[in-house]
């Protein structure tokens, strides 16, 4: 990986980061009251939403230099939503179980996924092509 793409990937990532700890955190207020698992499963959605939209792009342009496609899209959704059922999991063990505030196990469970996100990321949009 150059440096480029190293800092390139990093600020996508903090990008990203921010946005999903926003929404988690936002989530977690607006449904105060209800049980973690709600939380972190309502969150979790509303945040894939826009994280995968907004980080493809910036991903697209930024990171890889890659041109966007419908296809390329779809590859990227599909690897962000395999890495999902674990960051869902690692976030509700530390707000239920472990009860951190969602303010720390949002951003915790976040930086865990970074290195597994920049190897799907990868995959999804610089790929090689396939041979014609």
């Amino acid at each position: 990986m150059s440096l480029r793409t190293g800092l390139a990937y990093g600020l996508v990532a903090l990008t990203c980061l921010g946005l999903h700890n926003g929404v988690m955190i936002a989530t977690d207020t607006a449904m105060r009251g209800a049980g973690a698992l709600a939380i972190s499963t309502v969150g979790f959605a509303a945040s894939f939403v826009l994280v995968s939209l907004v980080g493809y792009a910036l991903h697209s342009r930024f990171t890889f230099r890659e041109a966007m496609s419908l296809s390329r899209y779809g590859r990227y959704a599909l690897a962000m939503s395999t890495n999902t059922p674990l960051a869902l999991g690692v976030t509700w063990v530390l707000r239920g179980p472990v009860a951190l505030p969602m303010v720390y196990a949002s951003p915790l469970a976040s930086c865990l996924m970074v290195g597994a996100n920049f190897i799907l990321s990868r995959w999804a949009i610089a790929s090689p092509k396939p041979e014609a």
